[in-house]
């Protein structure tokens, strides 16, 4: 996916209207089926940030930056959106935290110099770029045997599809869920990738999430959507992916 300047424009305002009101809560309660790869990337996520140089890429109001500064050496954040970005400078500033800072810019052409970060990490933002493009900049920023860690929604499975179609005001016109292409783009500019697939029997248990059954329901749910990951031709069909990619040394 090629991302113009026109289509830049469009995420950006999109994304200032989204963090001004907060407009998304019809979708939220669906993101506990993925509780467990939200639990696992920021299990790694943590992991691999203590006493590191990081980036939280697509950061929005950086709350993710905020919970990583006890333990970084320094965290940045970078977002298209200029109302997020203000949001968490002044709250940087409100809280006198001194090893984070944001900028406003687009994630394909970051302002940052080659071999900058050990962590690079963010939640739903590949699908928002050129796959291509992002990945290799990511690969740019990273210094030799750095992580890039990142939570994605994937765009196989019909009926998650025809959901999306149905509410297009939840997403933007360009976004794009990924797609196999995509695993083998992050192949390619990575060679090391690792992609483990979440949420498609645990979507059944959103409904339960408020009774005392949720959390078993939701644990036994997963437990098959694990064993689903291992079939190749069925993984796909999940609706999230936790990307683990790790530059060259």
């Amino acid at each position: 996916m090629s991302m113009t300047a026109e289509a830049l424009e469009r995420e950006r305002q999109f994304h200032n209207e989204r963090f001004a009101e907060d407009n998304r809560e019809a979708q939220e309660k669906y993101y506990f089926a993925i509780k467990d790869c939200e639990d696992d990337m920021w299990k790694a996520v943590r992991a691999a940030a203590v006493g590191k140089r990081v980036l939280e890429y697509g950061c929005a109001k950086g709350e993710r930056s905020f919970e990583l500064a006890p333990i970084a050496a320094r965290v940045d954040g970078i977002d298209i959106s200029d109302v997020a970005i203000d949001m968490a400078a002044d709250r940087a500033k409100a809280q006198a935290v001194e090893n984070v800072c944001f900028t406003v810019g687009d994630a394909h052409d970051t302002p940052y110099d080659d071999n900058t970060f050990d962590v690079v990490f963010g939640s739903g933002i590949i699908h928002h770029l050129d796959t291509e493009r992002s990945l290799q900049e990511i690969n740019r920023i990273l210094k030799p045997g750095g992580v890039a860690i990142f939570k994605e929604p994937l765009g196989c499975n019909v009926a998650i599809n025809m959901y999306r179609m149905v509410t297009p005001a939840a997403r933007t016109d360009d976004e794009h869920p990924l797609m196999p292409v995509d695993y083998r783009i992050s192949r390619r500019v990575f060679g090391k990738a690792q992609w483990t697939f979440y949420g498609l029997l645990t979507l059944g248990a959103v409904p339960f999430r408020s009774l005392p059954i949720g959390g078993l329901a939701l644990k036994v749910a997963a437990a098959c959507d694990r064993v689903i990951a291992l079939v190749p031709g069925l993984r796909w069909q999940l609706w999230y992916s936790l990307m683990v990619m790790t530059k060259a040394a």
